[in-house]
């Protein structure tokens, strides 16, 4: 009784590595782990920083999980990552309003719509992703050379 059980779930974990394995599988995962790594920053340094440090700690927080998230793509998708770009735009668009509703749910009374700000976490976040992928594809090169 105990083997089916057993059975069963080795298939299920086949099937989940296989649902990983796809360009949609490599999206989701990076796209999840970039999510994930936003609000766990968010939560962490809302216990260390006062809300005002929080909203300008947001555009490093934001482009640190881009540039995690795109060398991840790279990482995992190899560098001909079916839309590559428009994968990481809709990343990076996740992470921006993930980050900002962590900051408006952790800081109620700061104002977070300013234009100024979200126009810098945007850019940044863009920015770094593509540097992400710019580092993962240096790092493919260098190991097929060893």
């Amino acid at each position: 009784m105990l083997d089916f059980y057993v059975d069963n779930a080795r298939v299920a974990i086949e099937n989940v590595k296989k649902a990983f394995a796809t360009p949609f599988g490599i999206f989701v995962y990076s796209a999840v782990t970039g999510v994930m790594g936003v609000v766990i920053l968010m939560f962490f340094f809302s216990m260390l920083l006062s809300g005002s440090s929080l909203a300008m700690a947001l555009p490093a927080i934001l482009a640190f999980n881009g540039a995690c998230c795109g060398y991840s793509l790279v990482d995992r998708g190899g560098t001909d990552f079916p839309q590559l770009t428009m994968a990481l735009v809709v990343i990076s668009l996740l992470l921006l309003a993930t980050g900002y509703a962590a900051l408006g749910l952790l800081v109620p009374w700061e104002s977070f719509t300013g234009s100024i700000r979200l126009l810098i976490s945007g850019s940044l976040v863009v920015v770094f992703s593509f540097f992400g992928i710019w580092i993962a594809r240096k790092n493919k090169k260098l190991q097929d050379k060893s």
